[in-house]
């Protein structure tokens, strides 16, 4: 996965190919867009009754609610469908997990040759084929597709689960979400042996809820960070003195709180981000290493990963993990980003009773994500005729920070669809002036024709 020139891939639900037809789907993508990287996800779908199954597009925890898809699916632009495994799991694999295999039904039966399908169509066609699972998610299928282990989910300092998170992560310490994911991937590739890679999506604490900073001491985290040389009940109790002083000058004088000396070396918060490293390294390693181990080193390794500066705080450090995997993938999820910075706000606000204009100011400014967003009312998820609120200079700095900070792994940006024709455009742009030889289109409902010829221009004027 070495390859030095530029590639544009894209990511396809299966639903499309079912919809629109495989042959339809990839003139689409090679001829009209040029893209040589195919990802898919080895699920397939139905149209089911509101309410019974999955939105379509994801609501995004309730904030997206508004999304609509671009490009129509069974003929509607929101739906809820029901979903089901592409392949039949073979049982024996699965022995060890503490989780059951995906589960099979009669739409397994009736529409999963369509993933093989569509993966043998991007071969035929020269492009280079993979799958994207959840990282940490059983049963890992597709991020709206996912069952909450209570008994091994990540614990805050205080010993708590967080409730109602976009993710539903395990605890990346737990050794049954090993052995679960080593089953998975040899199941993938018995199935579909023609793959060349993994792709890997939240292999980290997603940092979308503010306590989510907080992961992760549950019993599994705390042995493994000790085995890995942290002391990791000094972590929690320099953590919590730090936390406690830290809310009355949130209160009185929040303008005087700088987040760089908070985790700079020697300083409470440094302690806790690199121990929070050290648990999302380890797993990253792990997981490259089931990947390795049982495909003879024939399949590549891709980690999607959150942008500077939130990748600190989901423990996903780009130099410690340089070289475990063939590639990082950076998100543009510009759309989940006021998101974030508006839930850091008004939770920190609410914690500390500090004005939430000035926890607003600290935030915004670290951050630097939403250039285009100058108040706290401005930070929304965006509609889907809304331009959204990352400008320019933030996105291109977010990709020169990643970027040179691997030296070995393939870097490369996920620019995604969602938003009016103009925006996708100028985003898309921002990546291509910057230092990034590799795209990835997140995801092929959000483009619609126009998107698809207005991309497919840029992109080959830039090559």
């Amino acid at each position: 996965m070495t390859n030095e020139h530029p590639s544009l891939g894209i990511t396809i639900m299966p639903e499309y190919a079912q919809s629109e037809g495989v042959d339809a789907v990839l003139e689409n993508i090679t001829q009209r867009l040029g893209c040589t990287v195919l990802c898919t996800t080895p699920s397939v779908a139905q149209r089911c009754p509101e309410g019974t199954g999955v939105r379509e597009p994801p609501s995004d925890a309730g904030a997206g609610l508004g999304r609509t898809l671009d490009r129509p699916l069974w003929g509607d632009r929101a739906l809820w469908m029901q979903t089901a495994t592409s392949f039949r799991p073979d049982p024996a694999l699965y022995r060890e997990s503490p989780y059951p295999p995906p589960l099979p039904d009669d739409l397994t039966d009736r529409e999963g040759g369509t993933v093989a399908a569509l993966l043998a169509g991007a071969k035929r066609a020269g492009m280079q084929v993979q799958l994207q699972v959840m990282a940490a998610a059983p049963p890992g299928l597709r991020v709206q597709c996912r069952d909450n282990a209570a008994d091994e989910q990540p614990l805050t300092i205080h010993g708590r689960p967080v409730p109602g998170r976009v993710d539903a992560n395990l605890s990346l310490a737990s050794q049954g979400l090993r052995r679960y994911m080593r089953a998975l991937v040899a199941d993938l590739l018995g199935n579909y042996p023609e793959i060349d890679a993994l792709r890997f999506d939240w292999p980290e604490y997603p940092p979308y809820a503010l306590e989510s900073l907080l992961f992760d001491f549950s019993p599994a985290a705390v042995k493994r960070g000790q085995e890995l040389g942290h002391d990791v009940e000094a972590v929690r109790a320099r953590a919590l003195e730090g936390l406690r002083e830290l809310g009355p000058r949130l209160a009185t004088a929040p303008e005087t709180i700088d987040p760089e000396r908070l985790a700079a070396a020697g300083s409470w918060g440094a302690a806790l981000l690199a121990y929070r490293a050290a648990l999302v390294g380890d797993y990253v390693r792990d997981l490259a290493a089931i990947v390795r181990e049982v495909s003879d080193g024939r399949i590549g390794v891709v980690m999607q990963a959150f942008p500077p500066p939130l990748n600190r705080l989901s423990g996903f450090d780009f130099a410690g993990i340089d070289g475990a995997v063939d590639e990082v993938s950076v998100k543009h999820y510009t759309m989940h980003w006021p998101m974030i910075e508006r839930g850091y706000v008004e939770r920190l606000a609410q914690a500390t009773g500090a004005d939430p204009d000035e926890v607003f100011a600290l935030v915004h400014r670290w951050l630097g994500l939403n250039g285009n967003a100058p108040t706290r009312a401005a930070l929304r998820y965006p509609e889907p005729e809304e331009t959204h609120p990352a400008d320019d200079a933030g996105l291109r700095r977010a990709i020169v920070i990643a970027a040179g900070e691997l030296r070995q792994s393939r870097f490369s940006t996920i620019v995604h669809g969602y938003g009016p024709t103009e925006d996708v455009e100028r985003r898309f742009r921002a990546v291509l002036e910057s230092p990034c030889r590799h795209l990835q289109l997140n995801r092929y409902g959000y483009l619609s024709d126009e998107k698809i010829a207005r991309l497919s221009a840029l992109w080959r004027a830039h090559r």
